[in-house]
């Protein structure tokens, strides 16, 4: 009696254990943004210097994920650099629920105050997002 009590404690302890390593796995890789439920407020845009990048508005800055996480790291900005739908380079920072947009970054220049930016996302589609759509 005591060999079957052990076997099917051993039998249990196994499979919670299989179980947690399983779930781990799953958490782990599930980390990019895209397999996360609030991945519409983001967006996937081209950056100036032609890498890719995830970003979401977070506190009033932009939050922004590198894809190419060997090269880049995740972080916190106030302004946001990235290719407009003709393949010019803009900044972009947060107004309340506007931006203002700076072509090629100069802020001492014209600057544009928009509902919406309008980007090339990863698969260089024209897309726009307003800051409604990437708050979280």
């Amino acid at each position: 009696m005591f060999k079957v009590v052990f076997a099917l404690v051993a039998a249990m302890l196994i499979a919670t254990v299989a179980a947690r390593s399983a779930f781990d796995a799953t958490v782990s890789a599930q980390r990019q943004p895209t397999q996360q439920p609030w991945a519409q407020n983001q967006m996937e845009f081209i950056a100036w210097n032609d890498e890719k990048w995830r970003a979401w508005i977070r506190d009033d800055s932009f939050e922004q994920l590198p894809q190419n996480t060997h090269r880049w790291t995740r972080h916190a900005n106030p302004s946001l650099a990235y290719i407009d739908w003709h393949g010019q380079s803009w900044q972009a920072k947060i107004d309340g629920g506007t931006f203002l947009l700076a072509h090629r970054g100069n802020w001492n220049g014209p600057i544009v105050r928009a509902e919406a930016i309008r980007y090339r996302d990863w698969e260089g589609r024209n897309t726009l997002r307003t800051v409604d759509q990437l708050s979280r």
